[in-house]
């Protein structure tokens, strides 16, 4: 318990010490204590860090081990998890699972910001969710005097009574503190506290340093002899990148004397010209139309992840090697399934420009540009040749065929965040690709806290025809523990998930995927695709999907229907008994300024059981997204810790990392985790061949005030 003359002493401590200081006037510091919450070294404080700041640790204090993480999803509340291992104990019942360990989810959240006169006050709790281990709540007030930080809270669960400490940030050692601390963790009703050892640990006085560089931190404390660390990263997830562009490629700036409009028109040279300029840049499926005097132009762009700034591109390009009396360009954006989802129309070239001059700003550029939705219509015209002149003069033939062939392999490092890549490429969206070294991981089983596979993967995409593509996958595995997954589902329901570890030993050599995609454009905002084939590695079928989404508000709404066969598990072309039919309809809504999304899905799942599916997640300016589900459904899965009164449902968190902006090099891929269950059978969904929301939200995520829009248009 906390003892009134501790406390005493600490607050009489923190009075002299802060009298005796200058008043360095530095902003509190949020740093990391062992659990990952934001804290002194065991203890929290009421202060959260900075709004999107993600952190990653490691932190050791026997007989605990911790990897944690910690993010302020919001301005005002910080969530963290951490898996902790136990030492000197033993886990479940299979030997093979080593020593115990505890997932633990944590919650803090700031009541009061703190003034001149009065503290900032939070309210927390410490493993709310699962088994409760290590469960606590707690309400603290910290305040700042000068250049140390006071904190004093009151806690019960683990957090035993009063608890307090100071944090000292020197003016003449910039990033390093010093920390006292009470601690009042009631170490020895802990589990396992006598065999672990915890039963020694006796709290109270703790001291620490720690040390701040960059995104990197660590701390070393000590308390009644015991020594412990916490070593973290910490990514500020509101930067839009974090990684200089190093290795990307100039903007075009070639000067060319540029000719009028009707020799451009009559020269193929000079059109070959431009399309080679695009195609060297990373453009494909180049098509371009002139009326009149108005140039018509689209494209697709793989790598490059912004809209306004391969736009930017592009139509720097046309300025350069185009005509130059034209009286508009018109662009319009393809997603690499050839989707036209927005087209920029640049009705004033001459502002245009020198706005490209650094003459004009883009509050007065925005006079002179619209952006709308692309219609169908548009991306017909678009699509019917590679080029098309129309000048009351008849059409003039397409680049002859040779050109539109394969270029030669090539081997790219550090691509879509592979180490090695052998890629080749054609002018339209055909694409080849090996990958030599891919690997997968799964946490967390009741045989093994960590599973690993790792597994070499070539793929092929083939545009047959306009939004018709044929896409397959080859997958050869490498090194792999998830065959030794022994816990069976118990549940009643069809083994849709569940028999993974059977597929990992079964296949060495299987077919990932071999599919035909239609996708189509029906209205402006309004998309189809229709698919059959092998979706995944655990399912094959046929089915299709609508989207439409609103041009005033910020909903959308989409409804895919599968039929659906069991492959077998030796990833060849045979299959298993199982067949089922998936119907789920979804309503996607948005807060375009908090950058919160809200999904409610609903219908048919994979184990034929129907039910509702509820889905939040934050996007951050850097792109990097966090969110969680839960899905309710009338499948009784009763496999632990489900049981027949109280049936398990299928919930987890999510983290979308966009690599662009942790590459030198801009890219569109997404590194994608989950922390879920991942041998259950109940709330599962099939692996989409082509998500049409996936597909078109990301570039549509802009402001349509413009600000969004113009945000790195010039680079």
């Amino acid at each position: 318990m906390f003892e009134e003359q501790r406390f005493n002493s600490i607050l009489l401590c923190a009075v002299l010490w802060t009298g005796s200081l200058p008043l360095y006037a530095a902003a509190p510091l949020a740093t990391p204590s062992q659990t990952g919450q934001t804290g002194l070294v065991n203890m929290p404080t009421a202060r959260v860090a900075e709004d999107g700041t993600l952190r990653f640790g490691f932190s050791r204090f026997e007989p605990y081990r911790a990897f944690w993480s910690s993010l302020s999803i919001f301005p005002r509340l910080e969530l963290g998890a951490r898996y902790t291992s136990v030492s000197d104990t033993r886990g479940l019942a299979n030997p093979n699972f080593g020593t115990f360990k505890d997932k633990a989810f944590d919650a803090k959240l700031l009541l009061l910001q703190e003034q001149r006169y009065l503290p900032a006050i939070s309210v927390g709790t410490r493993d709310f969710l699962g088994t409760r281990v290590f469960d606590a709540n707690f309400v603290v007030m910290s305040k700042q005097f000068g250049s140390v930080d006071f904190s004093l809270g009151l806690g019960r669960g683990r957090l035993d009574g009063g608890f307090g400490g100071l944090q000292y940030q020197p003016a003449w050692a910039p990033g390093f503190d010093l920390i006292y601390e009470y601690d009042a963790t009631d170490y020895v009703n802990d589990r396992f506290a006598a065999t672990s050892g915890a039963v020694r640990r006796k709290g109270a006085d703790t001291f620490s340093i720690g040390y701040r560089w960059g995104w990197v931190g660590g701390r070393l404390a000590w308390q009644n002899g015991d020594v412990g660390l916490n070593a973290y990263v910490s990514i500020p997830l509101m930067q839009r990148e974090f990684i200089p562009k190093l290795d990307e490629p100039p903007p075009f700036m070639v000067k060319t004397e540029r000719v009028d409009l009707v020799t451009w028109r009559d020269s193929s040279e000079s059109r070959e010209q431009l399309i080679a300029a695009l195609e060297r840049q990373g453009f494909r499926n180049v098509q371009i139309l002139l009326v009149g005097r108005e140039l018509h132009m689209g494209f697709a762009h793989r790598r490059i992840s912004l809209v306004a700034r391969a736009v930017g591109r592009a139509v720097r390009t046309v300025l350069s090697l185009g005509p130059r009396d034209l009286d508009a360009i018109h662009i319009t954006w393809f997603t690499p399934t050839d989707l036209a989802l927005v087209t920029y129309d640049f009705h004033d070239l001459p502002l245009l420009e020198r706005f490209f001059a650094g003459n004009v700003t883009y509050g007065e550029l925005l006079k002179g540009v619209t952006v709308s939705y692309s219609s169908p219509d548009t991306a017909k015209q678009l699509a019917n040749a590679t080029v098309l002149i129309e000048h009351q003069l008849p059409v003039q033939p397409s680049i002859p065929e040779k050109t539109k062939s394969f270029e030669h392999f090539q081997w790219v490092p550090n691509e879509e965040g592979h180490a090695l890549s052998l890629r080749r490429e054609s002018r339209a969206l055909d694409r080849v690709r090996f990958i030599p070294l891919n690997a997968g991981i799964y946490f967390n089983d009741a045989n093994g806290a960590l599973r690993y596979e790792t597994f070499s993967l070539a793929t092929y995409t083939r545009q047959l025809g306009r939004g018709l593509f044929v896409q397959g996958g080859l997958r050869l595995r490498l090194l792999e523990d998830v065959s030794k997954v022994e816990d069976r589902s118990n549940s009643v329901l069809p083994h849709v998930r569940s028999d993974v570890g059977d597929y990992t030993r079964d296949g060495e050599f299987i077919l990932d995927q071999l599919m035909l995609n239609q996708y189509l454009q029906l209205r402006p905002r309004f998309y189809a695709r229709a698919s059959a084939g092998y979706y995944e590695r655990m399912f094959a079928g046929a089915g299709g999907q609508l989207l439409y989404f609103s041009k005033s508000s910020p909903w959308a709404m989409d409804f895919s229907v599968d039929t659906l066969r069991q492959r077998n598990t030796d990833g060849g072309f045979g299959f298993r008994d199982y067949r089922t039919t998936t119907a789920i309809a979804a309503v996607h809504y948005r807060l375009q300024q908090q950058g919160l999304t809200f999904t409610l899905r609903g219908g048919r799942f994979l184990a034929k059981d129907v039910g509702v599916r509820y889905e939040i997640q934050r996007r951050f300016r850097s792109g990097v997204r966090i969110g969680a589900w839960y899905t309710v459904t009338d499948g009784r899965d009763i496999t632990s810790p489900g049981s027949p009164d109280d049936p398990y449902n299928d919930k987890g968190i999510f983290l979308s990392i966009p690599l662009g902006s942790m590459l030198t090099r801009d890219t569109q891929a997404v590194a994608r985790f989950a922390i879920s269950p991942w041998t259950r059978d109940v709330g599962q969904m099939v692996k989409s061949p082509g998500d049409l929301y996936t597909i078109v939200e990301n570039p549509l995520l802009f402001d349509w005030s413009g600000r969004h829009l113009l945000s790195a248009f010039h680079k």
